[in-house]
């Protein structure tokens, strides 16, 4: 009983492996090096972001337009919580992470919305993969000391 219990439980382990494997969207390209993840140099940022297109469109345009502003919001979002929690292990007495996070909303707000695309892919449904970037001279400095000049 117990070996037919122990077959079992491998085949579904091996089921579940396989059935998750055929993600289409993610990943990099084969023998491609990109930074899509971090700090690209002191003055780079980048994030990956995916979006899925609006309920109900049928047209392939709109749906991978709808797919791809979503994908920037979510990657404008992205960036805004990782700078904040830049700010947060960088200044051990910061008050407390809401008011941390309207500041730096406040400070780099206008950089985030200014951000570049550098990678955008689709998959089969419309489902949008960017990685967004962030670019100004001495930007991690900023991001993790608090020192924004005006």
């Amino acid at each position: 009983m117990k070996k037919l219990l122990l077959v079992a439980l491998i085949a579904v382990v091996a089921i579940s492996f396989t059935a998750c494997g055929s993600q289409k969207i993610g990943g990099q390209v084969k023998g491609e090096t990109f930074i899509s993840e971090g700090w690209v140099t002191p003055d780079i940022f980048r994030v990956t972001a995916t979006g899925v297109p609006k309920p109900g469109l049928k047209n392939k345009i709109q749906r991978r337009g709808t797919a791809k502003e979503a994908a920037i919001i979510m990657a404008e979002k992205r960036i805004i919580e990782k700078f904040v929690g830049a700010r947060l292990e960088g200044a051990a007495g910061a008050a407390d992470y809401a008011s941390t996070g309207v500041a730096v909303a406040k400070e780099f707000g206008g950089l985030v919305k200014g951000g570049t695309i550098v990678k955008e892919t689709y998959d089969d449904d419309d489902n949008c993969e960017i990685v967004y970037q962030v670019e100004k001279k001495g930007l991690k400095k900023e991001v993790e000391g608090g020192a924004y000049e005006r």
